[in-house]
């Protein structure tokens, strides 16, 4: 398995762009990033058995959180992400009135995390 390149995630007055060597994609403004995920902070839940495993470090009621500008700040992403989103358009807007491409992000993503939650896929 070859390596693949990463983009790696810039904020640039407010705007997530994806970037690696000459490409940079604007994926939107983390305004937006942080209220379609539903808030500053995104938590994933654990249930009993795989809170106690030794390498993670669930809170007491099982769960993990964290904050959502800083895990978006240092996730780089993968070519196919990337490809993904290139082809959602980033001037047209959703029926709630955000860019396609943001609201595609944040579903790639949060389906990412919540994947990470669960241990038995």
């Amino acid at each position: 398995m070859t390596n693949q390149p990463r983009y790696e995630p810039q904020v640039e007055d407010g705007t997530l762009y994806l970037e690696h060597e000459r490409t940079r994609l604007e994926v939107g403004t983390m305004d937006q990033i942080v209220e379609l995920v539903g808030g500053e902070t995104y938590t994933l839940e654990y249930t009993a058995r795989q809170g106690a495993a030794a390498w993670l470090s669930t809170d007491d009621d099982e769960t993990i959180t964290f904050d959502v500008r800083d895990a978006v700040r240092e996730m780089p992403h993968t070519p196919d992400l990337v490809s993904n989103l290139e082809n959602c358009p980033i001037d047209e807007s959703t029926a709630d009135g955000v860019p396609k491409r943001t609201a595609l992000f944040v579903d790639l993503i949060t389906e990412i995390w919540d994947s990470k939650g669960n241990l038995e896929t």
